[in-house]
């Protein structure tokens, strides 16, 4: 078979492109139909002016791509060329023949779809952002060439033999200069960009897809081409840990898909002496801008970092800084409202997901998580991450099939061929995990080109390999085709809808108040009339508190983020720390805190790439992710390096500051990062009478000093997702105050003592105070609590989980239901928190209250933990009325509490649920829970092991089941073991 992959040896191709037309081979579904010379000239023209795009981006990164008139960039031209000769090639119909095609036609509409959404808000930076997807075009571009003439697949090798001889060496040199000569490089006219701005990663791409080139054997160079390449290796594996993979990966499975095992073996020995020389030796090579040395120890420490923890050079830090991000956007996507939409394209992800980078150094802020898969979940939720899965994997699939099909068949140029393809795209996509790399032109249309000679080709071997006639698509199949192309399209786009309410911010009103990025907020509100409504634009508006009128109503747009802190640009190096002047604050520190935490109370707080450092009392005890402030001296120390990264630090009290508005509306945005006192809301403040009626919804609070949400009487607070905050989440006030459906996980971050106040939701002295249907999860401290004096209280529908401490707790008031919860896990004492300890840290803790009336709920209980208790603590009335002589003190009572119908379900071999006593005989209190009325009956308790201790507690001592009941309890109520489902005998299952 004439094979096209060598130059030296060229087809004869029948006007149609088939190999022998005598025998009625074409390719596969591409009519025959006579070509016209215009339209031959124009497709052979464009193929030549690509390959030299392609080399631009090799050779010079960035600054390639930026030559051009804005918005008409080189990138652009291409395309715009590439689309005449799409049209002129007469192959359109042919290409969506493959899965992989599919997959990305599919991907391409979905990204469009979203991107069109994103134009009126976002203008041209919503196409910016689509292009990660919309670069496609140019795969169908190249593959319709492929399959209107595939003698092109040896001018394309031709192409990229050059590009491993020539391009390479050049793209390594100015590299080089780039690296020791960057302060002497001029930019380009009119842009901030320097003339030679190649990354690491790109440069490892291409260095990784000329090495497979020679490795697989379609390419022969000299042995001075490979000692520079191996030392641009060196150089890059030493400086990116996301260029190192990109390189040492594919060329490993290169190795191991054409069987070159013993050249591995023998290679990767050879590197190993040579590494542990070059550390013997200590060699070293230093580059300028303070960036890592050229040495065997950063290879190592890049290969350790990948899979551990390595503070060199903060290689940990913008480790945990992506990690963090990650699972930031996995919360909102895959776990959150986003889920089917993402937020879309043209915002900055950045700054809406509140992980800003790129200020410090004086340029502009990375708008990208640093992974192309990231990127795609965020902007285009799990159905564009699935496509582009789909996309990437099919396509990889379909060429190492097409290579060992060739293999087998001993066309061995075809098989090294695809395993070059899928070595060089795989590396790519590594590079593109780690960094921003196919969001750009500079990989992202290289990336797009390889895809599309992937699949042309692949069209193109099938075809050499077909001897019935070929398959046409008559126009009946093309018609039907589109119109199933059509519903398909409809069906994505509905399942794209924004279902959720949270997925796409509630619409402004028209005559709505605009908010920029970067103008003050309060002037407008001063402005503006009571009851006026504003719409605050997506980005980062940073350092503002709002002091709303009467009835005013604030919507956040999708990615409007409120951020308190400031960010730190005035910082030196001292001795081994970094120092920074400490503002004075004038807020004292309030509230208790764990030993071990001291400073948890203090609302000014340091973040370090979005996470919050850890304050400590001495200087002695810094060490990374932790700051020093001394009030003597007016300074504050880090032990990280912060060069390159975003040190900010929180100078606002409050985002919405209630001074006594009314009726005031929050919704849709990002609260973050405010110095709010312990107790009081970075939304709503501080308690004030007269602020009533707010409604708060579908915010996100995080990373706040305090609470993060406070509230007034008859305020609703409502689908938010309330987290990582210092002290509380929530912190109702007032009466008539209606919380659901919110998500409120992870507060306490701050180290407060729970015993005190802290965790998920702590009410005061509230009156029908409604918490219903909310997921309260693993916070530090109590799930869900109301405290002091509170009155007719509703627990219904919540899913409480994993507490440190109580899951539903109340304590020393009146007049509650609890009802149809589902309580587990709680007490796990996570944070240094007391947990479950004796009967506290129960699921659900009625503690010096009465008339509370608890059924319907079901409460799994860890080993050795409390299910439902009831528990008196002997405490005085903090109301107490004038006493006249001799008059007793009054005390809050145990008393008047039922627990019924209830399922609890013990996980371990121990625990207790009832009614404990835990004052002495000389208590006035003393027996009030076996006198005051309290009742247990129809609860179902279930054992899922054999239990090696009472279960129950009735006055001051565990009881078994038998004597429980003997005492007046559980009269209908039953016990059984899990795996049997029989009643067990005297509270006791035993062992089989």
């Amino acid at each position: 078979m004439p094979n096209p992959l060598r130059t030296g040896r060229r087809l004869r191709f029948s006007r149609d492109g088939s190999r022998h037309a005598e025998r009625g081979w074409t390719v596969k579904g591409v009519p025959r139909t006579p070509e016209r010379a215009a339209d031959r000239r124009a497709t052979d023209r464009y193929l030549p002016i690509l390959a030299l795009g392609f080399a631009g981006y090799v050779v010079l990164g960035k600054s390639f791509a930026y030559l051009g008139v804005p918005p008409l960039f080189v990138g652009e031209m291409l395309f715009a060329l590439g689309l005449l000769a799409f049209l002129a090639s007469g192959c359109s119909t042919a290409l969506l023949t493959t899965v992989p095609a599919l997959c990305a036609a599919l991907l391409m509409g979905w990204v469009l779809l979203r991107t069109l959404q994103g134009i009126g808000p976002y203008g041209v930076d919503a196409l910016r952002d689509g292009a990660v997807a919309l670069y496609g075009g140019f795969a169908f571009i190249v593959a319709a060439l492929l399959v209107e003439r595939p003698i092109r697949i040896a001018q394309i090798m031709g192409y990229f033999r050059i590009h491993a001889r020539v391009l390479i060496p050049i793209a390594i040199v100015l590299y080089l200069i780039a690296r020791f000569f960057f302060a002497s490089i001029p930019k380009m006219p009119g842009q901030n960009v320097e003339i030679i701005s190649v990354r690491s990663g790109e440069l490892a791409a291409h260095l990784c897809g000329a090495l497979v080139l020679v490795l697989v054997g379609l390419c022969k160079v000299s042995r001075s081409w490979l000692v520079v390449a191996l030392g641009a290796a060196l150089l890059i594996a030493s400086q990116s840990r996301g260029g190192m993979l990109a390189l040492l990966l594919p060329l490993v499975l290169a190795m191991i898909l054409t069987g070159q095992i013993g050249r591995l073996a023998t290679i990767t020995a050879a590197l190993t002496v040579v590494m542990l020389l070059a550390a013997a030796a200590d060699l070293e090579i230093d580059l300028p801008r303070g960036e890592r040395p050229i040495s065997a120890a950063a290879v190592v420490e890049n290969l350790a970092s990948v899979a551990g923890s390595s503070e060199a050079n903060n290689l940990d830090g913008t480790k945990q800084w992506r990690l963090g991000w990650w699972q930031a956007i996995r919360n909102y996507t895959v776990h959150g409202p986003y889920f089917w939409t993402g937020k879309g394209f043209g915002m900055n992800l950045a700054e809406a997901d509140g992980f800003v980078v790129g200020l410090e150094r004086g340029g502009p802020t990375v708008r990208s998580p640093h992974s192309v898969h990231m990127t795609y979940l965020a902007r285009s939720g799990v159905p564009g991450l699935t496509l582009w899965l789909l996309t990437i994997g099919s396509w990889a699939l379909a060429l190492l099939r097409a290579a060992h099909l060739a293999w087998r068949r001993g066309d061995l140029d075809w098989a090294r061929y695809f395993v070059f393809l899928v070595c060089y795209l795989a590396s790519i996509v590594i590079d593109a995990s780690f960094d921003v790399a196919l969001e750009g032109p500079m990989l992202g249309i290289p990336f797009w080109i390889l895809f599309g000679i992937g699949f042309g080709s692949l069209m193109v071997y099938r075809a050499w390999h077909v001897v019935e006639p070929p398959v046409r698509f008559g126009p009946a199949a093309r018609k039907g085709a589109q119109i199933a192309g059509a519903i398909l399209l409809g069906a994505v786009t509905l399942l794209g809808s924004p279902h959720s309410k949270a997925a796409e911010s509630p619409a402004c009103p028209p005559d709505a108040i605009p908010v920029p990025v970067g103008v003050p907020i309060q002037p407008l509100v001063d402005k503006a009339p009571q009851g006026a409504a504003f719409c605050i634009a997506a980005g980062l508006h940073r350092a503002q508190m709002i002091v709303p009128k009467d009835r005013q109503t604030f919507i956040g747009q999708p990615g409007a983020v409120l951020n308190g802190a400031e960010l730190i640009t005035d910082i030196s190096r001292k001795d081994a720390f970094w120092v920074t002047a400490m503002p004075q604050f004038g807020i004292k520190p309030f509230g208790s805190c764990l030993a071990q935490r001291a400073r948890c109370n203090e609302p000014r707080r340091f973040f370090l790439d979005g996470q919050p450092l850890e304050p400590v009392s001495d200087r002695a005890e810094l060490q990374p992710g932790r700051v020093y402030s001394d009030a003597a001296t007016g300074l504050s120390y880090f032990a990280d390096d912060p060069r390159g990264r975003t040190l900010e630090r929180t100078r606002v009290l409050y985002a919405f500051n209630n001074r006594g508005a009314r009726g005031v509306t929050v919704k849709g945005l990002i609260v973050e990062k405010y110095a709010t006192p312990a107790q009081q809301g970075a939304i709503f403040g501080d308690e004030n009478a007269r602020a009533t009626d707010w409604l708060i919804e579908d915010n996100e609070v995080r990373f706040n000093s305090g609470a993060g949400i406070a509230t007034g009487d008859r305020s609703m607070v409502r689908r938010n997702r309330v987290h990582h905050n210092g002290q509380l989440g929530i912190s109702p006030n007032g009466s008539d105050v209606v919380i659901e459906d919110n998500e409120i996980y992870e507060n306490n971050i701050y180290g407060f003592d729970a015993a005190w106040e802290a965790g998920g939701v702590k009410a005061g002295k509230v009156e029908r105070l409604t918490l219903r249907g909310n997921h309260v999860h693993d916070n530090y401290g109590s799930g869900l609590w109301c405290d002091v004096d509170c009155r007719n209280v509703l627990f219904e529908n919540n899913l409480v989980e994993r507490n440190a401490d109580a899951g539903i707790f109340y304590e020393i008031s009146f007049d509650a239901v609890i009802r149809n919860n589902t309580v587990r896990l709680n007490g796990t004492g996570r944070g240094g928190q007391q947990g479950s300890a004796w009967i506290w840290g129960a699921g659900i803790q009625i503690a010096a209250s009465e008339g509370v009336s608890v059924y319907g709920n079901t409460v799994t209980v860890a080993s050795g933990g409390t299910g439902i208790i009831i528990v008196d603590q002997g405490r005085e009335r903090l109301d107490q009325p004038k006493r006249k002589d001799g008059q007793k003190k009054l005390f809050y009572l145990t008393a008047r509490n039922s627990v019924h119908d209830n399922e609890v379900v013990y996980d371990g071999n121990s625990g207790l649920s009832g009614g404990a006593s835990d004052v002495p005989a000389s208590n006035p209190n003393f027996g009030i829970i076996e006198t005051g009325e309290n009742r247990f009956d129809r609860n179902t308790y279930v054992l899922r092991g054999p239990a090696d201790a009472p279960l129950f507690i009735w006055g001051g001592e565990p009881v078994s089941y038998e004597r429980f009941r003997d005492l007046g309890q559980e009269a209908n109520g039953r016990i059984i073991r899990a795996d049997q489902g029989q009643p067990a005998q005297n509270g006791l299952v035993q062992k089989p």
